[in-house]
């Protein structure tokens, strides 16, 4: 017996579309799978969390532990990965003490903001990596382990730290690789 869902318990879980060769653990959390796409060559590993308006593309790694909150839209395009314990969060509470900070109390008595999070194609986040809402992660960008993602990256550069900033240009390689997959 497989850990991940056949293709027929992916049909019943009733995502918005969902591609060939998808893989999704048992043990992953779906919260509004008809909100959710996605493609084709896709793995999820185990104890994901996927809520909200998520899309998926094809050849995409989604590794064990990974949170999506997608209240404002998550975008992650072809040939991406996330690593282990990455979050990516569309949206946020306020903080300041100003408002209430909670999905248990009042609407009007929140301030929760945000905006979509789009991963363009090549992009590789490192391990334990955070994502603020309503920003670009830029073709090609590779980010470093333990990165706080707050304002949105340009491509083919690798960036670390917190607030991660840019160190170096990455290699182009990865393009003419992904031709070969057929």
């Amino acid at each position: 017996m497989s850990s991940f869902y056949t293709e027929e318990e992916l049909k019943k879980i009733g995502f918005k579309s969902v591609g060939h060769e998808v893989y999704i653990s048992k043990k992953a959390s779906i919260y509004s799978p008809e909100k959710i796409s996605i493609g084709n060559h896709v793995r999820i590993d185990d104890f994901c969390i996927l809520s909200g308006n998520i899309e998926i593309g094809n050849y995409v790694h989604i590794a064990a532990y990974v949170a999506l909150y997608g209240k404002e839209g998550i975008k992650i395009s072809d040939f991406c990965g996330c690593s282990a314990r990455c979050t990516i969060y569309s949206a946020t509470d306020d903080f300041s003490g100003e408002y209430m900070v909670s999905p248990m109390v009042p609407e009007e008595l929140t301030n929760v903001t945000g905006g979509k999070v789009t991963l363009e194609k090549f992009v590789q986040l490192g391990v334990n990596t955070v994502v603020m809402p309503n920003l670009t992660i830029e073709e090609g960008t590779s980010v470093g382990a333990m990165s706080f993602i707050n304002k949105s990256l340009e491509k083919w550069g690798i960036y670390v730290g917190i607030p991660c900033r840019r160190i170096k240009d990455r290699k182009k390689n990865i393009e003419d690789l992904s031709k070969n997959i057929k």
